[in-house]
């Protein structure tokens, strides 16, 4: 294979993986806790877990997050992990 080909070939791929990338940068994880008036443990590990085995720039939400969940999730700090889903964006799909 000449220099030029390798060149070719790694550009190629360079670009490649730049799409994926892209394209991994919308992904978009809902929890929906509405009607919930308390979560349990299973429910924080669920979204915890969620957010540890996503990547940095998935997003993870949570709607109607019950208000003393997310005084737990303060207090351990980690209420930043998770953005809070908008109430007024109507149901979801």
């Amino acid at each position: 294979m000449r220099h030029d080909d390798k060149d070719h070939d790694r550009r190629l791929q360079m670009e490649l993986q730049e799409r994926v990338d892209e394209t991994q940068d919308d992904r978009h994880i809902v929890f929906d806790f509405t009607g919930m008036e308390q979560a349990n443990v299973g429910d924080l590990s669920i979204i915890l877990t969620a957010r540890l085995k996503s990547s940095p720039t998935e997003a993870i939400w949570v709607r109607s997050l019950p208000a003393r969940t997310a005084r737990i999730l303060e207090h351990l700090r980690l209420d930043h992990l998770f953005r809070h889903y908008p109430e007024a964006a109507g149901p979801l799909n």
